[in-house]
């Protein structure tokens, strides 16, 4: 299925993790027929402006250098133009935030550093201001995460209004490929009956929502118990097993009013995650 007008922009910073991100985007514009556009920032915010034009051409080639492989590898996608390729000066998050309105992306891709430490999931500074503002989904991927078909999105669902909001991207986002699953996955802990059978009931009607739009989905309740794998464990674990493609998160939680919050359990997901996350804000 071809899509002209959804465009992807790749955060690129020359580490292995954007790397995976330009292979994503590959991944994705094949499948979707989607243009590519990739921006390096250059964080130099005192650069002259006389020069600005000389560290530009000095900036793209050794991006273009770095990503040779990978931009022949995407030189297959129909929609990619290698010529799409920008070189901005300022802060990360703001430099991304213009390009996204510049582009008119409908969806960013970017790499993230992971921790092999169990106990410090926490995500740079950039990375959070990004996920927590951005007005597209955003798709974060770590050394460890890797796509090589988008045929299937992990939705975790539980009792909170904004699930209704996940299930309405997921369905926009499906909607550009019906051969894409939905694979819609609760957890509950410790056996809560009373809970259990108000998920089934939230299941009725999410699985009501889905066939009315024709959307193929599979739909499971889990039952953990505490103290022996985390929610975020759970999860992707589940992803791995039924060989999803990303799994779907909001970026943050709703009665937070710290700036640029972004939950825990997202952090941890993308973290550990052998399934690249994409995260939007409700």
């Amino acid at each position: 299925m071809i899509n002209p007008n959804f465009r992807i922009l790749v955060s690129l910073d020359l580490t292995e993790q954007s790397i995976h991100a330009v292979n994503y985007a590959c991944v994705l514009s094949n499948q979707l027929g989607a243009s590519v556009y990739f921006l390096y920032v250059v964080e130099n915010e005192k650069a002259p402006l006389e020069q600005e034009n000389s560290k530009s051409t000095e900036y793209i080639n050794k991006v273009l250098s770095k990503l040779k492989p990978f931009l022949e590898h995407c030189n297959n996608a129909k929609h990619f133009k290698p010529s799409n390729i920008f070189v901005e000066y300022g802060k990360v998050y703001e430099q991304i935030t213009l390009k996204i309105n510049e582009v008119k992306a409908n969806l960013l891709i970017m790499g993230c550093n992971s921790t092999d430490n169990s106990k410090n999931r926490f995500l740079g500074s950039n990375t959070l201001r990004i996920m927590r503002s951005s007005e597209v989904p955003v798709i974060t991927c770590n050394a460890y995460s890797r796509l090589q078909q988008f045929n299937r999105i992990v939705l975790p669902v539980d009792l909170t209004k904004n699930s209704n909001s996940k299930l309405q991207k997921a369905i926009s986002f499906i909607k550009l490929n019906p051969d894409i699953i939905l694979s819609i996955i609760s957890v509950v802990f410790d056996a809560d009956e009373f809970l259990i059978n108000r998920l089934g009931q939230q299941m009725v009607s999410i699985k009501n929502i889905l066939e009315k739009n024709n959307i193929k989905f599979t739909a499971e309740i889990i039952k953990a118990s505490l103290g022996y794998e985390s929610l975020g464990e759970i999860l992707t674990d589940y992803a791995r097993k039924v060989e999803g493609d990303t799994i779907m998160l909001i970026s943050q939680q709703e009665i937070s009013n710290t700036p640029y919050f972004v939950s825990s359990l997202a952090q941890e997901i993308i973290n550990i995650s052998e399934v690249p996350v994409m995260t939007f804000v409700p």
